[in-house]
């Protein structure tokens, strides 16, 4: 009785420490986070821990934990009494929708009782693990290094003061470490009562931990030798600037251009269209020499203010109100105080409490809710006519048009710096130099990067010197480079011929997501879709934009209006439209099928209307029945006995005491009595016997090795020994 007392103080003491461990991961997170109160995360800790450690059944256990859960969240969230059926409703509720948004992976969006839910699953696991690690594996080292380097980071890079936390993860993990050390010794050199006196380990290992950790809190310090690496990691986040490699996504300022960049899938928007289009932010016309600016407005240029569902003041000398009005959804995951659109917006709703506001030098929109105070929109819907630009008016432009004789217009969508080379200017001319109109000359230079292979490159694009053009560079040295390169070159050549031109910036279309209905898809625009492009000036006709970087189309609409004969109309050559690869739609309906009667292109169209209405259940469901298989794998164990029991009750052949012994045995291994290499049998059953205390085992032996030597069994054996082998093997379910 005395060995086995010290032996459960012993494991409680291993258990305590775990849980002490455990609850220093809790700790930084009232400071860190919006978290009120840890009290129910903690308790359910000690309880989780306190379960295992009495080896309470596992359906109990499962229960006691869901109820615990379920209390908590009533109590921190709901309110009414926790038996009525209210709450709980409201509860489902949440957690199915939380659940379509965490597939949808819309995590800004997630409700606070379903994080705490995950958060109670997370420690349930760790819980787990912990037991697992003390009582089965016998070690924590790994879960000690991890907690060491969590309070490391918490304490280096937050508010959280992790001096005090160190000291006691110290102390607490090396004391846990030496006990378990101390028990796997026990263990292999299977020392029992007064062979091993467990206090004499455990007095020295504590005053040696004790003793050590005041001498080092209290010992002189010296000062670090290596400087402070948190400046360093921290010009890497998105807002610190300098050089190096940069992180795609929009940003306002473009003064230097050039250099490497990492993708980043960061979600913007995601945006309900009907047709794929580029979404312009704005546009720039000074270029420096290193990159863009924006011109400095002059007084009678100030933005335009207007209201939600009124006419954009964005000029358009020519409008096509033959074209359909189509409306279209932006829902904002990345939030910024300015608007995306395509091209041919006429009216923007969603700011319902306040107005937009368009400045006409770089057509930018942005919300505001106050007379100077923007505001960030969570969502906002746009309609728009898609234009379509005269072919025939692009190619009748000139310098003698009107808008071309307005001094102030020509010089600033004409500038170039004086320092631009002489050979830039040189070969915007010999790119067109069979071209006779300013929308072949346009063209001629938008299809010369394709044709002269330059390279799409993120990552090998140098810096321009000191005294090097951007552009130039490009040109003439390296060619290769991503879309500010190729639309910035665009723009300095067209303007090198006296045509007005602008940098543009925005994003592509996006990535291809879903079909919503028949009418609208979802497309998913991250960081990695932010570009740039070019847009020219036509008399009579606007702005239209051009791509230029190989690799991408903007889907440009054209009207074939040329004056051409009857017999040549067909033979108009096509503008060149690298199409953007789309998922496949809804296959077209089986015409051949008609009426109500059963048809395979019919059934293989309900079935994927079922998928892609209800994919989210099913992959859920999906990963509920792998989570399910894996945990049943995990502690098969424990309901493996009730099935061999059931299995082999109803065998009634000679052999089946042979079979069920083996299985006995194959059981035994997954409780962790492994039948020891060199090991005789009877060696092996009174090693169990002496584990579990009993005789069982030494009886079913002598039977099996009866049968082994000769003795022909019987179905009356197995009768006789059938009691014996359902008790020791439910003995193994603990």
């Amino acid at each position: 009785m005395r060995h086995v007392t010290a032996n459960s103080y012993f494991k409680f003491m291993v258990y305590l420490l775990g849980f002490l461990l455990l609850w220093e991961w809790l700790k930084p997170l009232k400071v860190v986070t919006d978290t009120a109160s840890l009290t129910y995360f903690v308790v359910f800790i000690a309880l989780s821990l306190a379960l295992s450690f009495f080896r309470i059944h596992y359906l109990i256990t499962a229960s006691v934990k869901i109820l615990f859960i379920l209390y908590s969240l009533h109590v921190l969230y709901y309110a009414g009494s926790f038996l009525g059926l209210g709450w709980f409703m409201k509860f489902s509720h949440d957690v199915w929708v939380n659940l379509g948004l965490t597939l949808g992976r819309e995590w800004p969006s997630l409700s606070f009782e379903y994080r705490s839910l995950l958060f109670f699953v997370l420690l349930w696991l760790m819980t787990y693990l912990i037991h697992y690690w003390i009582s089965v594996r016998k070690t924590i080292l790994l879960f000690y290094v991890m907690t060491v380097a969590y309070v490391c980071l918490i304490d280096t890079f937050t508010v959280y003061e992790g001096d005090s936390s160190i000291i006691r993860v110290v102390i607490f993990g090396f004391l846990l470490m030496g006990l378990l050390a101390l028990e796997r010794l026990v263990q292999r050199e299977n020392l029992r009562g007064s062979k091993m006196s467990r206090h004499r380990w455990i007095v020295p290992l504590t005053v040696m931990l004790g003793v050590s950790s005041v001498v080092a809190f209290a010992a002189p310090k010296a000062d670090p030798i290596w400087p402070d690496p948190v400046p360093y990691l921290q010009s890497f986040s998105e807002d610190a600037g300098g050089s190096g490699v940069n992180k795609i996504g929009y940003d306002s300022d473009d003064t230097k251009l050039g250099g490497p960049f990492v993708g980043d899938p960061t979600v913007v928007f995601n945006a309900e269209v009907t047709r794929e289009h580029y979404w312009k932010i704005e546009s720039k016309d000074l270029y420096t020499g290193k990159g863009w600016k924006q011109s400095i407005p002059d007084e009678q240029e100030k933005s335009l203010p207007f209201d939600p569902g009124k006419k954009v003041p964005i000029p358009s000398p020519e409008s096509d109100e033959e074209r359909d009005l189509e409306s279209e959804k932006v829902m904002v995951e990345r939030k910024y105080s300015h608007v995306v659109y395509p091209y041919g917006v006429e009216a923007i709703n969603g700011n319902d409490k306040g107005y937009f506001s368009f400045n006409p030098i770089d057509e930018k929109v942005t919300s505001y809710k106050g007379s100077d105070e923007t505001v960030k929109l969570e969502e906002y819907e746009l309609s728009y006519r898609s234009p379509s630009y005269s072919q025939k008016k692009m190619k009748a432009a000139n310098e003698e048009q009107e808008i071309m004789q307005v001094p102030e217009f020509v010089d600033r969508y004409t500038q170039l710096p004086e320092t631009t080379p002489q050979r830039v200017k040189d070969l915007a001319v010999e790119i067109t130099s069979e071209e006779d109109n300013w929308y072949d000359k346009v063209r001629a230079i938008e299809q010369y990067f394709s044709k002269e292979a330059y390279v799409y490159d993120q990552f090998d694009v140098p810096v321009p010197e000191e005294g090097q053009d951007y552009v130039d560079q490009f040109l003439f040295e390296t060619q290769r480079g991503y879309c500010d390169n190729f639309s910035s070159s665009m723009v300095v050549l067209v303007r090198s011929l006296g045509i007005p031109a602008r940098w543009t910036k925005g994003y592509t279309e996006g990535e291809y997501s879903r079909q919503v209905d028949s009418k609208y898809k979802l497309y998913e625009v991250s960081n990695n879709n932010a570009h740039s492009w070019v847009e020219v000036f036509f008399p009579e006709v606007g702005w239209v934009p051009f791509e230029p970087t190989v690799g991408f189309s903007n889907n440009v609409s054209y009207q074939y209006d040329l004056d051409v004969p009857d017999s040549e109309k067909n033979e108009v050559p096509l503008p060149e439209q690298k199409e953007t690869p789309k998922k496949p739609l809804q296959p077209e309906e089986d015409t051949a099928s008609s009426g109500d009667g059963f048809s395979i292109s019919k059934l293989w169209e309900d079935l994927k209307s079922f998928v892609v209405d209800n994919w989210g259940k099913i992959v859920m469901g999906a990963i509920l029945l792998i989570i399910i298989a894996v945990a049943l794998y995990l502690v098969r164990r424990r309901w493996m006995p009730y099935v061999l029991i059931f299995y082999y009750r109803r065998k009634s052949s000679d052999d089946v005491f042979s079979d069920a012994y083996l299985s006995l045995m194959k059981q035994l291994e997954r409780y962790g009595l492994r039948l020891e290499d060199g090991q005789t049998l009877r060696g092996y059953s009174r090693y169990i016997d002496s584990f579990f205390g009993t005789r069982e085992m030494t009886s079913l032996t002598n039977n099996y090795e009866r049968v082994l030597y000769g003795q022909k069994p019987t179905s009356e054996d197995w009768v006789k020994m059938r009691e014996l082998w359902e008790n020791l093997i439910k003995r193994t379910t603990g």
